[in-house]
Parts: C-alpha cells; structure tokens; sequence
C-alpha cells in the first residue's frame, strides 16, 4: 500500500486532488451504470412479457384438440340412472329403462354346529371362476372354519369367504368379488366336503345388468357402464316399477366451464396488452429512458395481437361467442351473449378455437416471441443481457484505469514530497551555513 505524505514539503493537498482526478476519470462508468440500469429495468418489462405470451401459448395449446373444447354436464331425471360425462360426449337426451342390475354370486355352505377344529374331517374344494385359472383348498380334522374360509381368501379365485353364525349354527357365504354371470364361481367338492357345489346353497344367483339405451337393447356384467355412449357413464342402481316412465339423459353444455374457459382467456390475452399499453401509451410526458416506449418490437406484437382479435376462423370469430374489444385492444367476454351462442351451436368453443384454427394461430404465435434461443423477445432479452456485459467490461475497465491512476499519481505526489523535502532540508543547511560567523582568520 502506499503511503501519502499530502502537502508536509510541498504544501499541496495531494489527496484531494488525487480524488478529485480519480473521480473525474471514473465519470463515464457512472454513465454506463445509468444505462446498465436502463437496460435491467427494459429487460425486466421484456422477461414479464414474455411469460405473459408464454401463459397465452400454453392456454391455446391446451385448447388443441375438439376434446380440450367439451364442456359437458349431465343430468338424470331420477334415481334408477346416475350419470357422469368427459368432453367426449355428445350434447343430446338418451332414453333409458334399466330392465335388472348386475349382481354377484352367494353361495353358502352346510350348516355346522361349532366353528371349531375338527367340524370337517379331510377334504377339500376347487374353485372356478369365468375362464381362470381353477384354484384348490384343502383341510383336515385340524382346521376351523375360519381357516377354510382365510384359505379360500388367500387363492386370488375371484372370491371372499366369511363365517355367518345364524344363532344355531355356522356356515361359510362365499361370494364373488364381481358381478355378472361370467364371474359366478363353480365348486367341486372332495372328501369331507362344504357343499358349495350343491345348487340349492345358491342364495343369490349372478345375473347381468340389462337395459335399453334409446330402444336398444345393452347387457353388461357390471353396473357402471362406461363403454355404451361415447363419454358418458352410467350407474344403474335400481330397475324401476312398470308404473314408473324411462329415465331420461340429458347431455349439454358446461356453460360455467366454458365461460370460465374464456375467461382465462380473455385474463392471458388482457395481460399481455396491458403490459404493451403501459410501454407504449403516451401519457404527454417524456418517457423515461428505462422504458420501451415505441419499441418495434411491442408495436409488431400488439399489431399481431389486435389482427388475431379480429380476424374470423372459418365460420367464427370471438365476437360471436361474446368477446368485444375497447379501444385500446382490451378484451371482455359478454357471457349472456356466450349463453346464446352456445344454445346456437353447442361446439362453438371447438369451432372457433379447434376446427376454426384460433389455437393453432394463438400457439404459433406464441411459439414465434417465446421459443428458447430464436424466439423473438427470448433473443432481444439475451440482446440486453449481452449489450449489459458489454457495459460491465467497459465500466471495469474504466475503473481499472482510475485505480491505475490513482496509484501513478500517489506515486508521482509521494516522489515529489520526497524530493521537496530534501530540498528544503538542503536550503536549511545552507541558510545555516551562511548565517554563520568566520573565526580565527
């Protein structure tokens, strides 16, 4: 480090105008500063734009295909029918009449009077059910009926057994896990059998559901049918009285989805514009360098944003399913008039958005101003960030040059005092010398 001796020779004040110098050539880093911090505040507005667009693309993206645009709801006119729906149902009525339901095998076992080791002697059971794979038990005089019954529970036959007590005596159910008469299990007994082969210890036979769907008649081994129309899914959980008329099935529209739908729509789009409008609007005041007041970029953006507004795809057009626009490009979604529309033409989200063609324009769109690395606002950020280093270097540049100067001038200042003072100590010997008395001549 070295060490100043301000002004002690020379009387200069050293210091502080090796300051004043040192600060004089760090002024144009201040400059650049300023304008890295432009630049920070540009990059910021462009990075939240382009999340903005990216939200927008990811919205039509997701809106692709004619399933993203069903919005269905359903409805059953009475407790016979239970009834859900994807998108991939049709808007239309069904009539339906449930004829039976499914149901599961119980079959019982004989009676026995204890449920203790030794109620059977050697024996044993196989188990077929629908086209398994036959499953096999045996036991001896060492096995309860709650063994026989975990045993039969343990063979993955597609059965369950349980030991019922009637208050005299004890019998094992065993029924079958699923409905219809594919899975209805047949016994075979051998040696001291249960009896589950005897056809009179069926409680329950196994039957399958039968229905008609629009006069057509539909039988399915289980009650929840989900593969007879096209997204919609039946429970049948009664058949009705002859008295009692057909169920009805209505399908339609989620207006509530759909309307919401929109409006994230209208949300993604609005953002966007209002981000524009705040850079490009003119406000009678000097924009401040920080911002991106008539930036090409965000011009050729709301250009493009405000032509897809307007435009029509095939048929349609957002104005037809309720959206307007202000004057200055902000949208709103008229949902009364969305109501309208949909009772027109219960596709009219896929038509405008789907077979229309407004997701793929809204996705390339997109896709142009977001792609990583060539997207148009990606490559203007990177832009900034590279313009900013670019700063950097130049301001350390700059600041390594005053650190350089400074210690050049400390150095020069210290050689100078040095060299003062040892005049001065010179002067004060000769002065000294001079002022002297002569002796002894």
């Amino acid at each position: 480090m070295a060490v100043t001796f301000s002004g002690l020779a020379s009387g200069i004040n050293s210091s502080s105008l090796i300051s004043q110098l040192v600060a004089a050539a760090k002024q144009p880093a201040t400059v650049l500063q300023s304008q890295q911090s432009d630049l920070a505040s540009q990059k910021s507005i462009v990075d939240q734009l382009t999340s903005a667009v990216s939200s927008l693309g990811d919205f039509a993206t997701g809106l692709s295909l004619d399933s993203d645009a069903q919005f269905r709801t359903a409805t059953s006119s009475d407790s016979h029918v239970s009834v859900a729906v994807s998108g991939a149902a049709t808007a239309t009525a069904h009539d339906i009449r449930v004829q039976q339901t499914a149901t599961s095998q119980i079959v019982t076992s004989r009676t026995f009077s204890s449920n203790s080791a030794g109620v059977l002697g050697t024996g044993g059971l196989t188990i077929q059910t629908g086209t398994g794979t036959p499953a096999s038990v045996s036991w001896n005089a060492t096995d309860t009926l709650d063994s026989i019954a975990s045993k039969i529970n343990n063979t993955q036959s597609g059965t369950s057994a349980s030991v019922l007590f009637d208050g005299t005596n004890y019998q094992l159910v065993v029924s079958s896990q699923k409905t219809g008469t594919t899975n209805a299990a047949t016994f075979t007994d051998s040696g001291d059998g249960l009896g589950l082969s005897n056809s009179a210890n069926v409680r329950v036979a196994a039957q399958d559901a039968k229905l008609t769907i629009d006069g057509i008649a539909v039988t399915r081994p289980t009650n929840v049918i989900d593969d007879a129309l096209s997204g919609v899914t039946l429970t049948l959980n009664s058949a009705p009285a002859a008295s009692e008329p057909d169920t009805q099935v209505t399908v339609g529209n989620d207006t509530t989805a759909i309307t919401n739908k929109l409006n994230t729509f209208v949300s993604d789009y609005n953002a966007i514009m209002q981000q524009i409008n705040g850079q490009l609007t003119y406000t009678g005041q000097t924009a401040p360098t920080s911002s991106l007041f008539g930036d090409s970029t965000l011009r050729q953006l709301q250009d493009q944003l405000e032509a897809v507004g307007y435009s029509t795809f095939g048929s349609s057009s957002l104005s037809q399913l309720g959206i307007t626009f202000d004057k200055t490009g902000i949208m709103s979604l008229d949902s009364t008039q969305l109501t309208t529309a949909l009772n027109n033409d219960p596709n009219a989200l896929g038509t405008l958005f789907v077979q229309g063609g407004l997701s793929q324009k809204l996705t390339d769109l997109s896709n142009a101003y977001t792609e990583p690395g060539d997207g148009i606002l990606v490559a203007k950020s990177a832009g900034m960030t590279t313009q900013s280093n670019d700063l950097q270097t130049e301001i350390d540049q700059i600041n390594a040059n005053a650190t350089a100067l400074q210690t050049q001038l400390q150095a020069q200042f210290n050689a100078l005092e040095t060299t003062m003072s040892t005049l001065n100590s010179q002067s004060s010997t000769i002065t000294k010398l001079f002022q002297t008395p002569v002796t002894g001549a």
